[in-house]
């Protein structure tokens, strides 16, 4: 007897992770050719029933258009950017008393400090804990809210929200163009960050169901019941929907990125920028608003065209305020059944945090070298845009033509990542390269988007085909943590590093080993195994956690209709 159709308590229309392992067999003297034309009984076939309408192409160019308008060059680019300008003009020798008479561009060679806690402390490594710090903020959020998106009708408002708090945290970067007010723009450049990246992976976390209502998918998966093509060509046809939907979103965030940097070049080049140390900590504040702006007017057709995706009913007995930690807390004591999806995670944690942090410690020695120069900054941002515009296109062409799995394309751009990491490593020994000269910065922004650009979409495609489905805000969330939330070691570590030796480039070793450990690790998580592991989650899930079964009721036996 096939197994019966699992489904969650509260949402007729939400059916869990596929687990194609209850096909229904063939008769004994049917031949094995005639096997495409049986009717397959599928336990848990996919997230979504076909009810209601399937996504529109009005929906999927909004949700371009929102990925094109929050696309980080504000909140994540020149408000660093600023934060790193105002510290360093605030810094100072402290070989030289009294403290703070020499500033830190009397002698760039010179150690460069900061007033920290009582004491003096690099201005590196103050930039490092304030990215630390952001981390951990992201952490807390990404835990007390994500997997809540899972449930109810309230997930809209989860990016509306996040995205309309950072708006107003940007906009407070208009006052903050002195020295003296370092603090309140590190203070401002963790918040905005922390609102951002919580807007942008919620944001993110929708593109698997998004891309599991397009007509595509519908029509696959009507052949799948109808037996027209089996299993493996079903999750092919998934697969390649999430790819798409994933590396076109990203593509365009680039678009965005770019004509945003474009944008913010002709407002510098208008208030004048280059002429004085003034106008150019002024041209910072403008392009955090200019880019800020960009964002409201590209995130308005999503915030109108979405349509609703409601999940199952909070349990009864449970409230918003606690449900997500102890949700949380649920899949983390299911980590040694969810191996493939925990193992992916625990990699993912060092890779994103080893990646991070080279380009943290890259955009350091970048802003040395230009010279803090905010027109010379937004004409390397520009060419990163431009580079993962054509890098992620190109990706999922390449893969499209050959028919890469995900995982093979996003194990290319890690290899890739790694190269940057060694590359950087070579400037502990010498000068000549290594990240001390300006046309290794125009490299490193041209070939950006086949190595981080690349990454960046695939690793969360590549997430897509290990969570639970129904469940993608809370895993996405996971991710989140794993990705920026938790990615606290690598700027903690090499902050003391750099500490130690007073070389910033000897932080690019540790950073190189967080990057190459996971990267062989990936190669031996399963997709197909996933699978399995998923829907089992899913059953366990619906009864220890919302009941979602009688006592006496065998989860693995029961009638659907009891449910």
């Amino acid at each position: 007897m096939a197994d019966a159709e699992y489904k969650p308590e509260g949402q007729e229309d939400h059916i869990d992770k596929l687990a194609f392992s209850a096909v229904a067999a063939p008769n004994p003297d049917s031949t094995a050719g005639s096997a495409l034309s049986q009717p397959h009984e599928i336990r848990d076939l996919d997230h979504y029933a076909s009810k209601g309408e399937p996504a529109t192409k009005k929906e999927v160019y909004s949700y371009y258009t929102y990925y094109a308008g929050n696309n980080g060059i504000g909140s994540f680019q020149y408000s660093n950017l600023l934060f790193q300008n105002l510290i360093y003009q605030a810094g100072f020798n402290p070989n030289i008393t009294p403290l703070g008479s020499s500033t830190c561009n009397v002698d760039p060679d010179a150690p460069c400090h900061v007033f920290w806690n009582g004491g003096t402390k690099s201005y590196t490594s103050v930039i490092l804990i304030a990215t630390g710090l952001t981390f951990l903020g992201q952490a807390l959020v990404f835990i007390g809210v994500g997997s809540l998106a899972d449930f109810g009708n309230w997930n809209p408002w989860v990016v509306r929200g996040f995205s309309v708090l950072c708006w107003a945290f940007e906009f407070g970067f208009l006052g903050v163009t002195t020295a003296a007010k370092w603090r309140i723009a590190m203070a401002l450049f963790i918040l905005s960050s922390i609102t951002f990246w919580a807007s942008y992976v919620f944001f993110n976390a929708i593109f698997p169901k998004l891309s599991h209502d397009l007509p595509e998918v519908r029509e696959a998966r009507a052949q799948l019941l109808s037996g027209s093509i089996d299993e493996a060509q079903y999750e092919h046809k998934c697969s390649m929907a999430r790819s798409k939907i994933m590396n076109v979103s990203y593509g365009w965030n680039n678009v965005g990125f770019t004509i945003c940097g474009a944008l913010s070049l002709a407002a510098l080049a208008g208030i004048g920028a280059n002429d004085s140390v003034e106008k150019n900590n002024w041209g910072y504040s403008v392009a955090v608003a200019v880019c800020t702006g960009f964002w409201i007017i590209l995130a308005i057709p999503w915030f109108l065209w979405e349509k609703k995706r409601p999940g199952p009913k909070l349990p009864k007995g449970d409230n918003y305020l606690t449900f997500g930690f102890k949700q949380t807390w649920f899949a983390a004591k299911q980590a040694w059944t969810l191996k493939q999806t925990f193992s992916y995670l625990v990699a993912f944690f060092l890779l994103a945090d080893g990646i991070g942090t080279t380009i943290t410690l890259v955009s350091i020695a970048q802003t040395q070298v230009v010279l803090f120069s905010a027109t010379q900054n937004t004409y390397l941002i520009m060419v990163q845009g431009g580079s993962a515009t054509v890098g992620v296109f190109g990706a999922y062409f390449v893969q499209k033509m050959f028919g890469f799995r995900t995982k093979t394309m996003l194990q290319a751009s890690n290899f890739g990542c790694l190269l940057v990491a060694l590359w950087g490593m070579i400037g502990i020994w010498t000068t000549k390269v290594g990240f001390h000269n300006l046309w290794e910065f125009w490299f490193f922004n041209a070939q950006y988007g086949f190595t981080m650009g690349a990454q960046f979409s695939y690793g969360q495609a590549f997430m897509a085909e290990l969570v639970p489905r129904g469940r993608e805000y809370m895993f996405f969330s996971l991710l989140g943590i794993v990705s920026k939330g938790s990615a606290w070691i690598g700027p903690i570590v090499s902050s003391a590093i750099v500490d130690h030796n007073g070389n910033q480039w000897t932080a690019f070793p540790f950073v190189a080993a967080l990057i190459f450990v996971p990267w062989v690790g990936i190669f031996f998580i399963s997709e197909s195994k996933s699978r399995k592991e998923c829907a089992a989650y899913l059953a366990r899930e619906a009864t220890d956690l919302r009941k979602a079964t009688s006592p006496e009721v065998d989860p693995d036996t029961k009638d659907p209709e009891s449910i």
